[in-house]
């Protein structure tokens, strides 16, 4: 009856969804020309650029030795671009070559040498970027055309973090001003972001003085700011040290180091409530699935408005959940934790060994009655009645938002 209830009701869908990056194992750059020696150069460049995305290190290469890039090149083309895109001479052509590596292979290749990975759900980041330029000041955003966003758009791109300009608007303008991103308020700054995203926080200052470009960049995410110092002879390097130094603490928080063998990866149950449509179904099972971090996902109970999976893991549970409050498709609830008999149906999950007799007030509903006592006939024919052997098992908790 509650599965019926469920697949016959199509009530709104679900209107919140992480955002998921595209283009992650794809790489632009301009070459020389279409020779081999050249083509292997860029390759070898292109794949490294990928790994570090996705690994989220920018220092990945003193860590591991970087394989040849013909393993896991999937296809390639080469294309021509008018120079003045790139800010060249109008009219002049440049030779561009888009590669597209293999996203399975290059995974495959980061979880066997123990490097984390930093799936395609990614946070979406706010950018408050105060500029003083000569006389002019200002605070970039979204509908601006401008050398300086185009270059933190790229640098941001590179290291796959979907950035969000603010609209700058007269909404926005009643809550911050010019002067509280420059100085990096946090206060103001979270309470304008609001309206864009529930994920990180990016805010930086960049002026000429004259002989140097100098910047104070700083990163909000999860309640922990990281402020950093930076200058450069021009802005464009003053942004990519910025973002890798962003991309870095961001890749430490979220990439999650994955098990490459099958038998070591747990099983974990996990509750999602407000499920009030097939179509909110579907889109959560879909995206639970498409998290780097799980394996396999399993439907196990349905109730009115509340959905049940069992989630096999490729890493630590902690790092699913940081992995899901990244993103604004799923809101935490306060776990719950149900006893179940001690039998195989709990092997190789996270439940608790213990010998208990359930309590009162833990949720078993959802669950059969494991009973509180077993009885045991001993050698000598005498019965012996003995508590139960049970498990405790968490259940992981979140709503749609």
């Amino acid at each position: 009856m509650l599965l019926f209830a469920f697949w016959a009701c199509l009530l709104s869908p679900m209107s919140a969804s992480a955002v998921a990056v595209a283009g992650l194992f794809e790489v632009q750059m301009t070459v020389l020309d279409e020779s081999t020696e050249v083509r292997r150069a860029a390759l070898n460049d292109g794949l490294l650029e990928v790994l570090i995305r996705i690994s989220g290190d920018s220092e990945l290469l003193q860590k591991i030795e970087q394989p040849p890039a013909d393993d896991y090149v999937q296809r390639f083309e080469y294309s021509e671009q008018d120079a003045a895109l790139s800010g060249g001479v109008a009219g002049e052509k440049l030779q561009r070559l888009w590669v597209r590596y293999n996203a399975t292979r290059v995974m495959d290749f980061l979880r066997r040498q123990n490097i984390p990975i930093w799936g395609e759900h990614r946070s979406q980041a706010v950018i408050w970027l105060a500029v003083r330029d000569g006389g002019q000041r200002y605070v970039l955003k979204e509908s601006d055309k401008s050398p300086i966003k185009n270059s933190v758009d790229a640098a941001f791109s590179r290291r796959g973090i979907p950035a969000i300009w603010p609209k700058n608007d007269e909404a926005d303008q009643q809550i911050i001003r010019f002067a509280d991103v420059w100085a990096g308020f946090a206060e103001p700054l979270q309470k304008a972001s609001k309206r864009y995203s529930a994920g990180s926080i990016i805010t930086a200052n960049l002026g000429w003085n004259g002989t140097e470009w100098k910047g104070e960049w700083s990163l909000l995410m999860a309640g922990e700011l990281k402020k950093w110092s930076l200058s450069g002879a021009d802005y464009a390097s003053v942004i990519v040290k910025a973002a890798d130094l962003i991309a870095d603490t961001m890749g430490q928080k979220f990439a999650a180091l994955q098990s490459f063998d099958i038998s070591q990866q747990k099983k974990v149950m996990m509750e999602i409530d407000k499920i009030r449509s097939v179509e909110a179904f579907r889109a959560i099972e879909n995206y639970l699935s498409s998290l780097s971090a799980v394996q396999s996902v399993q439907l196990s109970q349905v109730e009115p408005e509340r959905v049940f999976f069992e989630l096999a893991l490729r890493t630590k549970i902690d790092d699913l959940i940081n992995l899901i409050q990244s993103g604004s498709t799923l809101a935490r609830l306060p776990d719950r934790v149900v006893t179940l008999p001690a039998d195989e149906s709990v092997a190789n999950t996270d439940a608790v060994a213990a010998t208990v007799t359930p309590a009162e007030d833990v949720d078993t509903k959802s669950i059969a009655d494991p009973g509180t006592e077993t009885a045991v006939v001993t050698a000598d024919g005498t019965v012996v009645v003995q508590p139960s052997a049970v498990v405790q098992r968490t259940i992981y908790r979140f709503e749609l938002r």
